[in-house]
């Protein structure tokens, strides 16, 4: 993997996802924020998605407030990939139908299902980190998607 100095593409993000494909995404709660792990899942255009439940806090969150962060991190002290944008709800019966054959998590959902609710992430803008970097967060390449 490049060093994050020379990390400055989309394609470098989606490589780094692809890598380390679970984050955590920070939503807003009535000021509060909210942070869980949640697990990328990609699909033909190279965009993140990700999959949820219309019963659970973080759907209801997004609903009022689509804006998140995103951060990916490689195990150790290694390199972090923080992610600003607003999620939109996909309702792609192919995509979902997709995604319920190759995750087994997803199986007990059909492609149809009310409770089943398929995110993206069209567009955002992204920054690597390290460490080294720690008092120079801002010093790295914007990357805008």
């Amino acid at each position: 993997m490049r060093k994050r100095n020379q990390m400055s593409s989309y394609a470098d993000v989606i490589d780094f996802i692809k890598k380390n494909p679970v984050c955590t995404i920070a939503t807003i709660d009535n000021g509060q924020p909210r942070v869980r792990a949640f697990f990328t899942v990609f699909l033909d255009d190279d965009r993140i998605y990700f999959t949820t439940g219309s019963p659970k806090e973080v759907y209801k969150q997004l609903v009022n407030n689509p804006r998140v962060e995103l951060c990916y991190l490689t195990p150790g002290q290694g390199m972090m990939l923080r992610i600003a944008g607003a999620i939109e709800f996909v309702d792609d019966r192919l995509k979902k139908q997709r995604l319920i054959e190759e995750k087994s998590y997803l199986r007990n959902f059909t492609a149809d299902s009310p409770e089943f609710i398929l995110l993206r992430l069209p567009h955002g803008t992204a920054r690597f980190w390290t460490i080294t970097d720690n008092m120079r967060e801002k010093d790295g390449a914007l990357i805008e998607f």
